[in-house]
């Protein structure tokens, strides 16, 4: 079993918990435009175009919690 200090184990809680706020935003913006509630807002259209491009770029990748 892996011996991790408490310290690092609050900072990845702090990121699951950040990426999990990211992941509704996301989630609830993909939701507006399917159901066509409204149009995105320019930070919105922002973020979505940041996002695209570095997915396209690699830089956006899923890392299961267990390989961390």
């Amino acid at each position: 079993m892996f011996n991790v200090s408490e310290s690092i184990l609050k900072e990845i809680l702090r990121e699951v918990r950040e990426l999990k706020l990211r992941v509704e935003r996301i989630e609830n913006l993909v939701e507006e435009r399917l159901v066509g509630v409204e149009e995105p807002l320019p930070d919105e259209v922002e973020a979505i175009k940041e996002y695209e491009e570095a997915k396209k770029k690699g830089l956006v990748d899923y890392v299961k919690l267990e390989d961390i």
